[in-house]
C-alpha cells in the first residue's frame, strides 16, 4: 500500500547520505514510523550496522516493529525486532530495533560508543520525555566527539523543525504531506462536571448512533477505562466489541486492537493512541480531554502522575485519528469556550520533573560538568543542583564522582530514592520485599480502591499493607484485600517488575 511518506523517501536517503543528521516533519498517518527505517536500511546508509528507532512508549515500539516486520514479510525478532522493559524480541540478525528511550539510555551506559549502531531515529520527538531529551543529547555527543559517521534522524508530526535542525548543526529538514480526511469537531454546549467515565460512555453511545465504523475514546488511565467498560457493558455489548488499549497491554491483545474486527469496535485508550499507532476502522473519536502526566511532587521528592487537561496539540492529534481513512467525527467532551483556554503544547518533561535520575545516568556515563553538557533545551539550573544534592545525600555521588553505591543504583530502572532503598534492602537480606515495594511505587497502582479500610491487620504503613496484599495475591490469587480490590493484570506487572529488579540487584 502506497503511503504519503513514500514520495520523499528517495530525497530523505539522499539528504542523509550527504549530512550526519536530518529532521523530518510528517503528520500522523503519513507512514514515517514504519517506512523511514526500512528505507534507510535498503539505501545502504546503515552499512553493516543496525538502525535503532526510539519510541516514547512500549506499546508504540512493539507495534512499530510488528508492522515493519509484516510489511517486509519477515518474522518479528529476525530482521526487525524490539526491546522494551521486560521484553526483547531481537537477535544477531536484527538490523532495525524499535526500543524505548529508557532502555536505550541503559544501553548507552554499557556501550558508550554505540558500537554496531549506524543510525538512531527519534520518532514522535514532540512528546519530549526527559529520557528522550537525554538520549538525544548523549547521541549527539557521541556523534560530535567520537563517531562523526553516526547518523541521527529526528521525526515528528507536530514539531517545528527549525529549532532542532539548528541544534543539530543546521542539518536539512524535510516535510511530507499527510493523507487525512475532514473531521467534524463537535463540542458540548457547556463544560460538564462529575465523573468522567459516565460522560465518555454517553459520548460513545452518541457516536455509535450518529456514525458508522469504529469508535476510539480517550481516557486518562486504566482505572477510567475499566469504569467506562462497566458503564457500557449492558448498553452496547450486542452492538459492538469493547476493547482496551494501554501501555502494559500484552502484544497479542495489542495486535488484536489494531486490526479490523468482525463487528464494530469501541477502543478505550489512554494517550498511547495519540501517535505512532494506526487503528484500522476508526471513524469517530470521543475525547475525554484529560491525561496523566509526570510532575515532581515536592512533598515526596519523586515524580507522580497528575491528572491534567490536555493541550490543544494533543486534542488535534486525537481528533486526527478519526480522519485517517475516511471523513470522521470527533466529539470533544468540553465546551468551545474551554477549548480556547487550553495551552498550545504540554510543557516538556525536562522542565517539570525531578532530574535525579537523568543526572545519575550522566554520572554513570562519565559526565561531570553539568553546566557544559549540551541539552537541546537546557533544564533549570536549580533542578540540576537539587538533583546533585539529592544524589550526594543518597551516597551515590561524592568528591571523586560516582560511588560504588551510585554505580549499583544506576543499574536499577527506578527513581534514585527507590534505587537506594533497593541497594540497602538487599544488603540487609530484605531484597525481595523491598523490590516489591519499589515496583509498587514505580509502576501503575494495582489497587482499584485507594481508600484504606480499617482492619486489625493494618500496619502503620500503607506501602507495607499493599506489599502484604500483593504477596497474598501471588500465593493464592486472592484479589480482595484490606487496601482495596486488586487488578490482576496490573498486579502481575508489578510482580514482574519485582523479579527484574531482583535480577539486577543480584548481578
Amino acid at each position: 500500500m502506497n503511503l504519503p511518506i513514500d514520495d520523499v523517501l528517495d530525497e530523505l536517503s539522499a539528504a542523509l547520505a550527504r549530512h550526519a543528521s536530518l529532521v523530518l516533519q510528517a503528520p500522523a498517518g503519513a507512514g514515517k514510523t514504519t517506512r523511514v527505517p526500512p528505507a534507510i536500511l535498503d539505501s545502504g546508509l546503515a552499512g553493516a550496522g543496525s538502525i535503532v528507532v526510539l519510541q516514547p512508549r512500549r506499546l508504540a515500539a512493539r507495534a512499530a516493529a510488528a508492522r515493519m516486520a509484516a510489511e517486509r514479510g519477515g518474522k518479528l525478532g529476525d530482521e526487525i525486532g524490539y526491546h522494551v522493559r521486560f521484553e526483547r524480541q531481537a537477535g544477531p540478525k536484527t538490523r532495525i530495533l524499535a526500543a524505548t528511550d529508557g532502555v536505550f539510555i541503559r544501553r548507552l551506559a554499557d556501550d558508550p560508543f554505540l558500537e554496531g549502531v549506524s543510525v538512531v531515529v527519534f520518532d514522535e520527538f514532540h512528546e519530549r520525555s526527559v529520557h528522550t531529551d537525554l538520549a538525544l543529547a548523549l547521541v549527539r555527543r557521541v556523534q560530535q566527539e567520537l563517531r562523526p559517521e553516526l547518523k541521527i534522524v529526528v521525526m515528528s508530526a507536530t514539531l517545528d523543525p527549525a529549532p532542532i535542525a539548528a541544534w543539530l548543526g543546521g542539518c536539512p529538514t524535510l516535510r511530507s504531506a499527510g493523507r487525512t480526511y475532514p473531521v467534524d469537531i463537535r463540542y458540548l454546549p457547556h463544560s460538564p462536571t462529575g465523573p468522567l467515565a459516565p460522560l465518555v460512555a454517553a459520548g460513545i453511545e452518541r457516536a455509535l448512533a450518529e456514525t458508522s465504523g469504529d469508535v476510539l475514546a480517550f481516557l486518562p488511565g486504566l482505572a477510567e477505562i475499566r469504569q467506562t467498560e462497566r458503564a457500557l457493558a449492558a448498553k452496547v455489548a450486542k452492538e459492538a466489541l469493547v476493547m482496551s488499549l494501554y501501555g502494559d497491554l500484552p502484544l497479542a491483545e495489542q495486535q488484536a486492537v489494531l486490526q479490523p474486527a468482525a463487528r464494530r469496535k469501541i477502543v478505550l485508550a489512554t494517550n498511547v493512541a495519540e501517535t505512532s499507532l494506526t487503528i484500522e476502522g476508526i471513524k469517530a473519536v470521543v475525547d475525554g480531554g484529560w491525561a496523566r502526566t509526570l510532575r515532581l511532587d515536592p512533598a515526596l521528592g519523586i515524580d507522580r502522575l497528575e491528572l491534567n487537561r490536555i493541550s490543544r496539540a494533543s486534542a488535534d492529534q486525537r481528533a486526527g485519528r478519526a480522519g485517517r481513512t475516511a471523513p470522521g467525527v470527533c466529539l470533544r467532551l468540553w465546551s468551545e469556550r474551554e477549548q480556547a483556554g487550553l495551552r498550545d503544547f504540554e510543557t516538556p518533561e525536562i522542565g517539570r520533573v525531578d532530574l535525579a535520575g537523568p543526572v545519575l545516568e550522566l554520572l554513570n556515563w562519565g559526565e561531570r560538568d553539568f553546566n557544559a553538557f549540551r541539552w537541546y533545551e537546557r533544564p533549570p539550573t536549580s533542578a540540576i543542583e537539587q538533583a546533585v544534592s539529592l544524589l550526594r545525600r543518597l551516597g551515590a555521588y561524592g568528591d571523586l564522582g560516582l560511588t560504588d553505591v551510585g554505580r549499583r543504583m544506576a543499574r536499577l530502572p527506578v527513581h534514585p530514592r527507590l534505587a537506594r532503598a533497593l541497594v540497602e534492602g538487599h544488603s540487609l537480606g530484605q531484597g525481595a520485599r523491598v523490590a516489591l515495594a519499589a515496583a509498587l511505587l514505580a509502576d501503575r497502582d494495582p489497587f482499584r480502591d485507594d481508600r484504606r479500610r480499617e482492619s486489625s491487620h493494618a500496619s502503620d504503613s500503607d506501602v507495607l499493607d499493599r506489599v502484604a496484599a500483593l504477596e497474598a495475591f501471588e500465593r493464592s490469587g486472592r484479589r480482595q484485600s484490606d487496601v482495596g480490590a486488586i487488578d490482576a493484570g496490573a498486579a502481575k506487572a508489578v510482580l514482574r517488575a519485582r523479579r527484574q529488579l531482583l535480577r539486577l540487584l543480584e548481578t
